[in-house]
């Protein structure tokens, strides 16, 4: 009796000195957020990073400044510059009706030999300048010129939609498309030729930031809190075992039919470029495709924001390198 009372006991102190340990790393974590701080340490950044991706951080293509409506293609970019920071980066973007411009690309002379890319946020470059893409790199890497036509959130279908509506699609002979496993949704499920009214837009664009300042946000995600430091644990001792697997075999499925179906490729040379980050891991990706080429680019940590998912410059950088020695050995 007096052995479980001691145990109860001792078991109360550890949750005590457990649950302030707690708060203390949390308010170390969310004051440090808030003002423009991370850390890639344990613990402190899966608190930061759960903070900012439960509504901490702005979403550009939720940006009034930055897109409008479009009944083809649902929103797009804005002509002009938008800004667009966020706790790791603080960036502006330029946008002209088809392009984010970056040095050299924003010409009316269109050559057989330029390439265009297409892509979501990672392609568009999102928490990057515009001359830090990897669109801009590989244009400097091939002294050629590169169109990035990516968009964030985009999937393959309104990517390629937006390539056919452009000056490009004509002349252009080498399309690179940078894909992402959330385009799978989209190119499931929607039509190329759907077109859009505003009443819709507005319904999936009424987006209003949380206030981070909220007493039920901060005790929601000092919640979380508790527990990461155990799932921190688990992920240190079991890396391997934690990564996320991919079956690309999957999207291969939804996406060829896209490209093949949209693009003509008697006369076109199509791209596929993968970039993962180290804790994905993907298996059945091919190795061999006489019509349409794949491309994995496995990304380090380094080439990362420390919360945010996106590649930073150096990860821009390692894109197009990897796309560059691909072109020049194939």
């Amino acid at each position: 009796m007096i052995n479980l009372k001691k145990t109860i006991y001792y078991f109360f102190i550890v949750l005590i000195y457990y649950l302030l340990l707690t708060t203390i790393i949390f308010a170390f974590s969310y004051i440090s957020l808030i003002n423009g701080k991370t850390y890639d340490l344990f613990w402190i950044k899966s608190i930061q990073k759960k903070i900012y991706f439960r509504g901490y951080r702005d979403i550009l293509h939720y940006n009034e400044n930055c897109i409008m409506f479009d009944k083809n293609l649902l929103y797009k970019p804005k002509t002009g510059v938008c800004n667009f920071k966020n706790t790791e980066f603080d960036t502006n973007l330029t946008f002209n009706e088809f392009l984010r411009i970056h040095e050299g690309n924003n010409s009316e002379k269109i050559k057989k030999t330029d390439l265009v890319v297409l892509g979501d946020s990672i392609a568009m470059g999102w928490g990057v300048n515009d001359d830090e893409t990897f669109s801009y790199y590989l244009q400097k890497l091939l002294n050629q010129r590169v169109y990035n036509m990516g968009v964030s959130s985009y999937g393959t279908v309104r990517e390629i939609k937006r390539l056919k509506q452009s000056p490009y699609y004509k002349d252009i002979e080498t399309i690179i498309i940078q894909y992402h496993r959330n385009d799978m949704f989209e190119n499931i499920k929607l039509k190329i030729n759907k077109e859009y009214d505003l009443t819709e837009y507005n319904k999936n664009f009424n987006y209003e930031k949380i206030n981070y300042s909220n007493l039920g946000f901060i005790l929601r995600n000092y919640k979380s809190a508790i527990r990461l430091f155990f799932s921190d644990i688990i992920d240190f001792l079991f890396e391997e075992e934690n990564l996320e697997l991919m079956n690309f075999s999957w999207d291969k499925e939804h996406l060829d039919p896209v490209i093949k179906k949209n693009i003509d490729l008697r006369d076109k040379r199509v791209i596929v470029v993968v970039p993962i980050p180290p804790w994905q891991k993907l298996f059945n990706f091919p190795k061999v495709n006489e019509e349409i080429e794949y491309l994995l680019i496995k990304l380090n940590k380094e080439h990362f924001f420390i919360i945010d998912d996106h590649p930073n410059m150096l990860g821009h950088k390692e894109i197009a390198k990897k796309i560059y020695d691909y072109l020049n050995a194939n």
